[in-house]
């Protein structure tokens, strides 16, 4: 008997990440209706024991909103003339389509909505793509809830950043589509292997706690903007600011607990409170490093 063809298929796991087109209201020219279409995408590639063995990338030019934002610009590093020089759709998931043939997958882990978003994609903006890459669309799956119930024992909704820094890696993401796929690599592997900071966990997880918190009872995104009569009887807008700012003082003062921390719907109120008088918020909660 052939020892090749009774050996075990060799498997691979995946790690996929993209970026979209994206926009602000003022981006008047901005075809809204055909919003989100692929712009990049980054994948990693390991075999079971978690050894990097490909990483690949590609911008992508998309067919309706081939003119950047300048947030969409801002936000992922990329440039114009990246995008005009970018292959097309189906040119970069043919070459995906091949990698998949030399290195085969069960699934291709993502982080979030990718794996929606990418199909939404599909469906709208390349509705007559070929079968073979409606597969790779199919192989997506997020990877979210696996990786907290790890930590957490229950699935949690937290962002890639967050599970960054319970890695002991930079809380920040850096929207490029393949730093973000060698990212959630690392952190698949570190938590697989156990070796995720439960200090870290634990801090972050109170953190969400306060953050949210505070921002359901926040009612004002931003500061104000008003004007204040500056007659004799009326008070200036300095002295409403410094008012406010004491009497913030003295509300923070007497909510404060034994830990010495302030509860997270006294710090929205402090905040709300500063938006009245046209200060920037200051008391959001915050994740210690």
């Amino acid at each position: 008997m052939n020892r090749n063809n009774t050996a075990k298929k060799k498997f691979y796991y995946a790690f996929f990440d993209a970026e979209y087109t994206c926009f602000m209201e003022k981006d008047a020219f901005f075809d809204r209706e055909h919003s989100g279409e692929l712009l990049s995408v980054g994948l990693v590639i390991c075999d079971k024991s978690f050894n990097l063995v490909r990483t690949y990338y590609s911008p992508i030019h998309p067919i309706y909103n081939t003119k950047l934002t300048g947030y969409c610009k801002e936000l992922t590093g990329l440039t114009q003339k990246e995008i005009d020089d970018a292959p097309s759709y189906e040119a970069v998931f043919q070459e995906m389509y091949l990698l998949f043939q030399e290195y085969p997958v069960k699934e291709i882990f993502t982080w979030g909505n990718d794996a929606h978003t990418i199909r939404h994609d599909m469906e709208k903006n390349h509705r007559f793509v070929a079968k073979k890459f409606r597969k790779i669309a199919g192989l997506l799956q997020d990877i979210t809830k696996r990786l907290t119930r790890r930590i957490y024992g229950k699935g949690m909704v937290l962002s890639l950043s967050d599970m960054k820094y319970i890695c002991g890696m930079s809380h920040h993401t850096a929207h490029n589509a393949l730093e973000d796929a060698k990212d959630l690599y690392r952190i698949t592997r570190c938590c697989a292997q156990g070796k995720f900071d439960r200090e870290r966990a634990g801090r972050l997880e109170e953190y969400i706690h306060r953050r949210d918190a505070y921002h359901q009872y926040k009612r004002f995104r931003k500061p104000l903007s008003f004007t204040v009569d500056v007659g004799e009887r009326q008070p200036s807008a300095r002295n409403l600011r410094e008012a406010s700012m004491q009497y913030i003082g003295v509300l923070k003062s007497c909510c404060m607990q034994e830990d010495g921390t302030v509860p997270p719907e006294i710090l929205a109120l402090c905040d709300d409170l500063r938006s009245l008088v046209g200060i920037e918020n200051q008391d959001c909660p915050k994740l210690e490093e």
